[in-house]
């Protein structure tokens, strides 16, 4: 029953929310770890992606947080065009060997401590 009313939720929820899903982690790169490790990981990322087929389905984007200032900051953005393809990056990144090995990857790499997710709802033209 549990799973029949999540698939219905999550079915409502797609065609309320059709924009793209964006998650923001907010992060410190760990002491010792560098911009290179930084850009290595996200390449890890990539091939990662790739390999499952879900290149389509999630890009993530990396970057030092300027306003306000925060030295070694690692802002984590993540963008999905559908609510549909962020569960598929999801169940990858929470299932799969790769997605837990990528998991490994990025706690070596930096450490987050505030995020959140949000639906696209409208967009300036």
């Amino acid at each position: 029953m549990k799973k029949l009313f999540l698939i219905v939720l999550l079915t409502i929820t797609s065609n309320i929310f059709a924009g793209p899903v964006v998650e923001i982690f907010e992060c410190q790169i760990n002491k010792g770890k560098t911009l290179e490790d930084l850009s290595n990981m996200m390449d890890s990322f990539s091939e990662y992606l790739k390999k499952a087929g879900l290149e389509n389905s999630y890009k993530a984007h990396v970057g030092f947080q300027q306003i306000p200032i925060k030295p070694g900051s690692v802002n984590w953005i993540g963008i999905s065009p559908t609510a549909e393809d962020f569960g598929k990056a999801i169940e990858w990144f929470t299932s799969s060997k790769d997605g837990q090995t990528f998991g490994e990857l990025y706690q070596e790499v930096y450490t987050c401590q505030e995020s959140f997710l949000t639906y696209v709802t409208a967009s300036s033209k």
